[in-house]
């Protein structure tokens, strides 16, 4: 099991169990071990992996991640100026480095999104997107 999801799913289970304390300091020792921000209220789903322990990723407490993700460092998931909502990132999905997805945004399952690419509108399933702001540029194993 990665290490980083391993002191996330500790954080998360005090934290359901009302141990806020002791959640909190798991959330400050992945802060200072592995320099990420993975919040434990966030709802990430089992089999996701944060290669190189996860070194610069950012999430918001409110994002939801689906089952067996990538997330590559330096990725950013979060909220943007004037929308209340966050992003909702489906299953198998692959977050290259240096990625940002930030807004309202809906992603579809088994989709790659490419380094520095970001990502403020919502991407289909079976799609591969890249660029900024980020755009579909093969769809169900078609190039568009």
């Amino acid at each position: 099991m990665d290490p980083v999801y391993a002191f996330y799913k500790i954080a998360r289970f005090m934290w359901k169990h009302h141990i806020s304390f002791m959640a909190f300091f798991f959330r400050g020792l992945m802060r200072v071990i592995f320099a990420c921000d993975i919040p434990y209220k966030t709802q990430i789903g089992t089999g996701t992996v944060f290669p190189h322990h996860a070194l610069g990723i950012v999430i918001h407490q409110d994002a939801v991640i689906g089952k067996n993700c990538i997330i590559e460092q330096n990725v950013t998931i979060g909220g943007r100026s004037g929308f209340a909502t966050l992003p909702k990132i489906g299953n198998n999905i692959m977050v290259g480095a240096g990625a940002s997805i930030i807004g309202p945004v809906i992603i579809g399952d088994n989709v790659q999104i490419g380094a520095g690419a970001v990502v403020v509108h919502d991407i289909p399933d079976n799609c591969v997107v890249i660029g900024v702001p980020a755009k579909i540029i093969k769809k169900d194993g078609v190039k568009i």
